[in-house]
């Protein structure tokens, strides 16, 4: 009898605003906090600190979706990072200088995010109003626990609302059949 090697999605880890965040337009159900409304361009943000399981999915596929107040630059990125810690404490181990809370991320970002893990990039259109929405990369956690970190690098403020704006890591968990 042949074996198959296949995936499923477990269940996603979501940050978003919980004072207006919606899950009509993802789908995802948000689990943890992150509101970084208003955020200017070249400025951070980190959500909470997660705890992503003692037994866990090996790799992670990463999600992300920004509106903005103005039409940004097309081509402009909104990076996103991952700090990690082998703490369930918020201010505890943080990779990267990250005070796992929902907090701006106030170390110059520059010079602290080559301690964190980059996951990828958001590529932004010229279009005011619209919920930009990516598949931004995998991630490979080597700790228990971890949070986002964003980088507006987009030559124009993020929407103060949240309806549509998060971050979601959704477990490829391995089976063999």
């Amino acid at each position: 009898m042949a074996n198959e090697a296949l995936v499923k999605n477990g269940t996603p880890i979501v940050w978003a605003n919980s004072g207006d965040y919606s899950s009509t337009g993802s789908g995802y159900t948000r689990t943890h906090q992150m509101n970084p409304g208003g955020l200017g361009s070249d400025q951070a943000w980190q959500g909470v600190k997660a705890d992503l399981g003692a037994t866990r999915a090996r790799v992670y596929a990463v999600y992300a979706c920004v509106s903005f107040d103005s039409s940004p630059t097309a081509g402009g990125i909104v990076e996103v990072w991952w700090s990690e810690s082998a703490d369930a404490t918020a201010g505890v181990g943080n990779t990267g200088g990250a005070s796992g809370t929902d907090l701006g991320y106030t170390p110059d970002y520059e010079e602290w995010k080559e301690q964190l893990r980059r996951i990828g990039a958001l590529a932004v259109t010229a279009d005011n109003g619209v919920a930009e929405r990516q598949f931004i990369g995998f991630l490979y956690p080597q700790q228990r626990y971890g949070m986002p970190i964003i980088i507006n690098i987009a030559n124009t403020d993020f929407t103060t609302d949240g309806i549509e704006r998060y971050i979601a890591i959704v477990p490829l968990i391995n089976e063999v059949q």
